[in-house]
């Protein structure tokens, strides 16, 4: 399968409602990310928005439709998970999610 560059527009949209005070932006492998206090909470994948969350969160936003992250097939993040089109098209959800991925962070 062909690697999905992410548009600047998506990239755009993502840096404006993942961004949080005191946060920092990097890259990884190309896609953008956010860090607080060198604990990672998010990052674009080929379009697709991805929390780093607690067990509880996660549960709750995969049974909302979201997945596990696995970046590469048979290679499952621990603790990453794959924000579902339905939230990451509303500013409002996602801020939401990002604010569980950001307490996560910050408990460290």
């Amino acid at each position: 399968m062909a690697w999905k560059k992410s548009s600047p527009d998506t990239i755009r949209r993502f840096d404006e409602l993942v961004a949080v005070a005191g946060a920092e932006r990097g890259v990884m492998f190309g896609c953008p990310t956010y860090t607080l206090g060198g604990e990672r909470y998010a990052a674009l994948f080929q379009g697709r928005v991805v929390l780093r969350l607690p067990p509880a969160d996660a549960a709750r936003l995969i049974a909302e439709g979201g997945r596990p992250f696995e970046p590469i097939k048979g290679r499952r993040s621990k603790d990453r998970f794959v924000v579902p089109e339905a939230i990451a098209a509303s500013d409002r959800s996602l801020r939401a999610w990002v604010r569980r991925a950001v307490r996560y962070a910050q408990a460290g």
